[in-house]
């Protein structure tokens, strides 16, 4: 079972994935022009440009051309594969796949939706069925705003992941061909663009993780405008009552 066909992104998405690759693709710059992060070291090469020609030519015109096809390739890619990258998984990639049954228990009973969906249970739990299912409620739920917003985060996190992983290979794939450069600038931008990969997958994870539990809590009335209600335990040996009882 595939993913759900992803809305066209909306201009203010498009204007952050732009800007996402701009700023990478400035960095990318910096680093084979042998030059510290930064807007000043930026901008003395520009205003040098007739003094480091024709290196800062073909530099700039490869770093131009990797944004521009990284910010068209985003746009183009199917989801599927968007999600395999992500999770580095040929099949069942989306956590959707265990969204009824998995190890990682939500914060709420998932037994009820069991029930409403026998065929989840008559199938073994096969993660097709599971996909197939959650994808109905989420056409079902997606006018939400708890399930709109969840979306559109994990989608923009899932893209910004994939633009950082493309910057990070292109440096990696580079530093042989730039090896004059001074070992801690390299490592200074290898430490860049591999925290922020880090940390954009890890992101991308946990919000995909939590839109699929905010569909779920949606389909069984416990999720509130902000989030999932969490159901409070009594402490066992207190009762639980209205009002406190006077001593006297």
């Amino acid at each position: 079972m595939n993913e759900p066909r992803q809305a066209p992104p909306s201009r203010t998405t498009r204007l952050l994935m732009a800007g996402f690759c701009a700023i990478n693709a400035a960095l990318l710059f910096l680093c084979l022009m042998h030059l510290p992060f930064g807007y000043k070291p930026l901008k003395l090469a520009i205003v040098g440009w007739a003094q480091a020609s024709p290196r800062i030519d073909i530099v700039f015109g490869f770093c131009l051309f990797l944004a521009v096809v990284t910010y068209h390739g985003m746009r183009r890619l199917p989801p599927d594969w968007k999600t395999r990258l992500l999770y580095f998984k040929p099949r069942f990639a989306h956590p959707a796949h265990g969204a009824f049954f998995s190890l990682k228990e939500p914060p709420f009973d998932r037994k009820p939706l069991l029930v409403a969906y026998p065929e989840i249970k008559d199938a073994a739990y096969h993660p097709d069925v599971q996909m197939t299912t959650w994808c109905k409620l989420l056409e079902r739920h997606a006018e939400v705003p708890l399930v709109a917003g969840s979306q559109t985060g994990w989608h923009l996190l899932r893209d910004f992941y994939l633009i950082a992983l493309v910057f990070l290979l292109a440096f990696l794939l580079t530093w042989p061909l730039n090896s004059d450069v001074n070992m801690a600038l390299a490592f200074s931008y290898l430490f860049l663009f591999g925290v922020q990969t880090l940390f954009l997958m890890f992101s991308a994870r946990g919000t995909a993780r939590r839109l699929v539990h905010n569909v779920l809590a949606v389909e069984l009335g416990i999720a509130g405008t902000t989030g999932i209600n969490k159901e409070k335990k009594n402490k066992p040996g207190k009762a639980k009552t209205g009002k406190k009882q006077k001593r006297f």
